[in-house]
């Protein structure tokens, strides 16, 4: 879908926060730099820079990294108009990055009958990965709690990482979240409902858990990954185990009370199929894994999916059987590619996005659903409407969630490091 025009250009919000934070955010996004860049990209005083940086320096949040071997222009010597002082010699310039032993993140992702866990240092890199694959469902509250805090001990653990230089700790989770309170409502990985997580975690670890639907957690990396995706408002509707959709403005989650949206329970017909929500006629009962599974297994002879979710294997067989020709599997794609194309319309029309990305493992099949979705989208949008929003279509792994998890749980630790003080 990437052919789409490019959308109108709408008002965007500046980013806003301290010279500090603007600081380490342009290090964040597009790594090591010399002093004159980041004052180039930050709108910043070569002097600005050169006192910020000596005090996050001092402070060892940011250090020196390995000369780049690109002649940057180096951090001293002339000036060039603009007020930084430049020298134009080419000579190897010093390069500032984030101090990675500063402190650790550590990311949980639960999702259907999986825990998977990720620790990494402060520039964002990864240290070591788990995934545990128990029956979510058959944890209550007490147990899923104490599953949680189990699985980043042994992250601390396997990195030998002391407590206290635990910096921030992100979970994101299918369902509901209440992202202030630290909530989670609802999930269909889970039999518990209403479970604060947020209360033991801060209790075992001392440090503020910051919770996200997991659909948020996969629209950040997205548009961590392809910058361009990150201005203005970003939707990416994540299709797989479920159907979400991840909203964000500007780099930032900004929208609603964890920036997640349920749009896969948006009812497309009262008596359509059953959805694990308890309703009928959802969207994910048309798109997502489970459903195009448990309807294929009404007239294949497929094996029983485990707690009614299939595996990645079973899903790429059903795929491979689908491209085989099957009649009655190019029709269940099909109603998926409307329902996909039902979800879309939906969120142009209220949201009316900058960008919308189709993202999720189950987007593996879109070639599948591409000709019903595309018919359906044109008679469900306005056309002037349609074409002010550009669509992208990425498949994205599981991983995608942790990562995303770690880039905002890192957001939320500068702030609380560097926003209250100049």
């Amino acid at each position: 879908m990437d052919e789409q025009p490019e959308p109108s250009k709408r008002a965007l919000n500046p980013a806003r926060g301290s010279n500090r934070g603007r600081l380490v955010d342009v290090l964040r996004r597009q790594g090591p730099m010399p002093r004159v860049e980041l004052a180039r990209s930050t709108g910043l005083s070569f002097a600005a820079i050169s006192a910020i940086t000596s005090k996050l320096i001092a402070e060892e949040l940011l250090c020196e990294a390995e000369p780049d071997t690109v002649a940057w222009a180096d951090d001293a010597d002339e000036d060039d108009g603009d007020g930084l002082v430049v020298r134009r010699r080419g000579r190897p310039a010093v390069l500032l990055t984030l101090n990675p032993e500063f402190g650790r993140i550590v990311a949980v992702s639960l999702r259907m009958n999986l825990i998977e866990t990720l620790i990494a240092d402060f520039s964002g890199s990864g240290l070591a990965q788990s995934r545990l694959e128990i029956p979510t469902r058959a944890l209550d509250a007490s147990a899923l709690r104490a599953l949680v805090i189990a699985q980043i001990d042994a992250m601390l653990d396997a990195t030998a990482t002391p407590r206290h230089r635990l910096l921030g700790i992100g979970i994101a989770l299918q369902g509901i979240v209440n992202a202030d309170t630290g909530r989670h409502l609802w999930s269909p990985a889970l039999s518990a409902t209403d479970v604060d997580l947020a209360t033991p975690i801060r209790e075992a670890f001392g440090v503020e858990p910051v919770m996200a639907n997991d659909a948020v957690a996969v629209a950040l990396a997205l548009t961590a990954a392809e910058p361009a995706l990150a201005q203005g408002l970003s939707a990416s509707i994540v299709v797989g185990h479920g159907v979400g959709m991840g909203v964000v403005v500007d780099g930032e989650p900004r929208w609603g009370t964890d920036a997640g949206s349920e749009i896969g329970h948006v009812k497309l017909a009262p008596d359509g199929p059953q959805c694990r929500c308890g309703q009928r006629g959802c969207i994910e009962a048309y798109l997502a894994d489970y459903a195009l599974y448990r309807d294929a297994r009404t007239f294949l002879d497929l094996p029983p999916a485990a707690a009614q979710q299939p595996s990645e294997a079973q899903m790429t067989l059903l795929r491979e059987r689908a491209q085989g020709g099957d009649p009655r599997l190019e029709h269940l794609y099909q109603a998926a590619g409307r329902s996909l194309a039902g979800a879309v319309a939906a969120t142009i029309s209220v949201l009316r996005p900058h960008h919308i990305i189709l993202a999720g493992p189950g987007l593996q099949a879109f070639e599948m659903m591409r000709h019903a979705y595309e018919e359906r989208l044109e008679q469900a949008v306005l056309p002037w409407l349609l074409k002010s929003t550009a669509i992208y279509v990425r498949p994205s792994e599981s991983a995608a969630i942790v990562d995303g998890m770690v880039r905002r749980t890192l957001r939320v630790v500068d702030r609380n490091l560097l926003e209250t003080a100049e």
